[in-house]
């Protein structure tokens, strides 16, 4: 008889043990948290974007955002056929909004650049993430002023367009204040460039910071103390490259979590 109960006993323990073993595991996956005080304290606001999830549907990638505790995103360009309506509904249903539209490629006659504009300001976004062709500067600033909607040319990695802040400066001179940049600190690093110098190189016309798989704490801090020092008061995208679904989820989530802590940081600093 006492045999039985020690069995018994022990295969109940089992159970416990197995049935909790699926939990356990779900807490080793990293917890967003968004440190939306630091943020409004600092003027900037935080935005997903959502070009890393590109797997997902933009309804799905809301959702997943959502579920992080974003209020913002950098939409990156639809699908001609996606309902713009359905879009926006979806965002309000959420309470988030759409703060970017970009990466475009920004180029073609006064038309084309119309049409860009004109999504955007259906999408309500304040910014246009670009990479435009130098001869569609004039038209850009003209249609920026025009839709009071601003473009930041986003810089790319070494060889590519725009990827030298000095290029960036050459063509912002005598430009409206509409006109700005994109910084692309993962761009800047590819290029072998110190992202602090070109912040510094870049001050006053940076109107976004684009922040992908954040994983030197100590080169972002720098770069956004710096940014802070200037007076920033923009939108910091953060996002993440090509990964598995799930893997791409925790490693988006981890660059967010580092982002909000050195949020709080330069926060709680004068």
């Amino acid at each position: 008889m006492r045999i039985g109960r020690i069995l018994g006993f022990g295969f109940l323990i089992a159970v416990a043990v197995y049935s909790r073993a699926p939990a356990d595991d779900a807490t080793t996956r990293p917890v967003a948290h968004v440190n939306h005080a630091g943020l409004v304290k600092l003027g900037w606001q935080l935005a997903g974007e959502t070009s890393t999830f590109h797997d997902r549907s933009n309804v799905e990638t809301i959702d997943l955002l959502h579920s992080l505790g974003f209020h913002h995103l950098e939409l990156s360009p639809m699908p001609a056929t996606e309902d713009v309506d359905a879009l926006l509904a979806k965002l309000k249903s959420v309470h988030m909004d759409i703060v970017s539209y970009g990466i475009v490629d920004a180029h073609g006659d006064e038309s084309d650049l119309r049409k860009l504009f004109d999504l955007a300001k259906k999408l309500k976004a304040k910014d246009i993430i670009a990479r435009p062709a130098d001869d569609s500067l004039d038209m850009l600033d003209k249609l920026a002023n025009e839709y009071r909607i601003n473009v930041a040319i986003v810089n790319l990695p070494k060889p590519g367009n725009h990827w030298n802040p000095d290029d960036e400066l050459h063509l912002l001179a005598g430009r409206s204040g509409r006109m700005g940049v994109c910084a692309d600190v993962a761009a800047w690093k590819t290029s072998g460039l110190s992202p602090v110098d070109c912040a510094q190189k870049l001050a006053g016309h940076i109107m976004e910071m684009r922040l992908n798989d954040i994983d030197d704490r100590e080169a972002e801090a720098a770069v956004l103390g710096e940014v802070k020092k200037q007076g920033f008061r923009g939108i910091c995208a953060v996002g993440c490259g090509t990964g598995g679904r799930d893997d791409l989820v925790d490693r988006f989530t981890i660059s967010v979590n580092t982002f909000s802590d050195i949020v709080g940081e330069l926060a709680r600093m004068r």
